[in-house]
């Protein structure tokens, strides 16, 4: 509260200014290497939640998961030098694939962009964006290190959930708009908490939930009722963003969690029935804040007129189009980020319209990588994907059961990202990255393990 007051005073914003930098710098600090590397995840996590809030410097806008990410490098860089890690990273097949969908974001951007100089801007950014991915590949490297880099990442997440559901109940009741965007739907506020808009929110509480979901049904007892209540926090935050392809989307999440704990016997309806009951307790104490909306926001789905919904309709619009850019250039695509480049709603139907400055947005993952990387960028990154579920396939058989526990967790999240992703592209902000790279260190730590295993002599 005091840095605060020395912020928004005028007499004293400077030194309020300096105050928070200071503050924040040695609190980050402090974060990291208290408790090394879990400190370095959390520090990645909470850059990556505050996507909303940015700076323009030298023509980009850094955002704090971009110094989240500096502050990362800097801390392993003296770590190396001191001793304490060691130095270089053994590269598995996904992370050459990778690093090939990166290097090919530069060479589309080069290439075949229509502004070369901005869309070697976007690329820059989106490495930034995908470093936390090796980042964590290089900070987490054994059993323990998983499992405290999963509870990090669920810390934050669930902060994420809780900021987010105050800021929409205190829109409710006080009118406040902090964390709500007005009209986002409509009549209708979206929240986005700290997050860059309501359906990344709902996508990154909804995939905390899931993950806490998992953990409930698979870990030990002691714990059991932090994780429902972790789960209960997500869920309620996902339902306040109001996200469609948020609420459509989790049960496949959900029922394939409960069929993979009745299959390994950890099934155990009593065990749910509480998390049940508190969650439509609160659902129901919340509900005059968010049940209309959501009947609302799902009223205007048609499949027969689509036309009937806003937002559909101009997602639509813009994915036409950018399949119009698609099979102009099809093989590298136009470069990163060029959509925004190359569509405005004026110049697709022919007329002027107010309040229309371009910057088109493609809302569908697979298409977003498509247009701007082409055919050859997309395929790239399926491969990834690919090489990557394989990998984390294998993986489970030698992986311990913590281990075991958080890849599927993981994996469980990233299932849900697959879907909400459809609509609500995320490739380009770090959280997406964060989550694959844990999952990753956690495949190759398994991997290690169970290479060590079966090469151990038999007694």
């Amino acid at each position: 509260m005091l840095a605060w007051l020395f912020a928004t005073e005028d007499n004293l914003s400077q030194i309020g200014s300096w105050i928070l930098i200071i503050g924040v710098t040695l609190g980050t600090v402090a974060v990291v290497f208290k408790n090394w590397p879990t400190g370095c995840v959390v520090v990645l996590a909470f850059g990556a939640a505050l996507s909303r809030f940015s700076i323009s410097l030298l023509g980009l806008h850094l955002r704090p998961e971009h110094v989240a990410t500096a502050v990362v490098i800097l801390a392993i860089a003296l770590q190396v030098v001191r001793g304490k890690i060691p130095f270089g990273l053994q590269l598995r097949n996904f992370d050459y694939w990778l690093i090939a969908y990166v290097a090919l974001n530069f060479f589309s951007s080069t290439i075949t962009s229509p502004q070369p100089a901005m869309t070697l801007r976007w690329a820059t950014l989106n490495a930034l964006v995908v470093i936390p991915y090796f980042l964590l590949r290089i900070l987490v490297r054994n059993d323990r290190h998983v499992w405290r880099a999963l509870q990090g990442l669920l810390f934050i997440g669930v902060s994420e959930a809780v900021y987010g559901t105050l800021a929409s109940v205190g829109n409710h009741i006080w009118g406040t708009t902090w964390g709500v965007e007005l009209g986002q739907y409509g009549a209708i506020p979206g929240t986005f908490g700290t997050e860059f808009e309501a359906n990344l929110f709902g996508s990154y509480t909804a995939c905390t939930a899931i993950m806490f979901l998992a953990l409930f049904l698979l870990s030990k007892e002691p714990r059991r009722f932090w994780y429902g209540l972790g789960l209960t926090f997500g869920l309620i935050a996902a339902f306040f963003s109001l996200a469609r392809s948020v609420l459509l989307a989790l049960p496949v999440p959900i029922f394939a969690l409960l069929w993979i704990s009745a299959k390994r016997g950890h099934f155990q309806l009593r065990r749910l029935l509480p998390v049940a009951i508190g969650l439509g307790l609160v659902l129901a104490m919340l509900s005059p804040f968010v049940i209309d909306y959501v009947r609302e926001r799902f009223s205007t789905l048609d499949v027969s007129e689509v036309s009937a919904d806003e937002t559909t309709v101009g997602r639509l619009i813009q994915m036409e189009a950018a399949f119009e850019h698609v099979r102009a250039h099809p093989v590298f695509g136009t470069g990163t980020s060029s959509f925004q480049l190359l569509f405005s709603f004026g110049d697709w139907f022919g007329v002027q319209i107010p309040g229309d400055e371009g910057g088109g947005w493609i809302s569908n993952s697979p298409l977003r990588v498509l247009h701007d990387t082409g055919v050859v960028g997309l395929t790239v990154f399926l491969v990834f994907l690919g090489t990557l579920a394989k990998a984390t396939y294998r993986a489970l058989g030698g992986a311990n059961r913590s281990t075991k526990v958080a890849i599927v967790a993981l994996s469980a999240g990233l299932l849900l990202y697959a879907i909400t992703f459809q609509a609500t592209e995320a490739t380009l902000l770090t959280f997406t990255w964060i989550h694959l790279g844990l999952l990753a260190a956690a495949v190759t730590v398994a991997s290690d393990r169970g290479r060590l295993i079966e090469g151990a002599p038999n007694d």
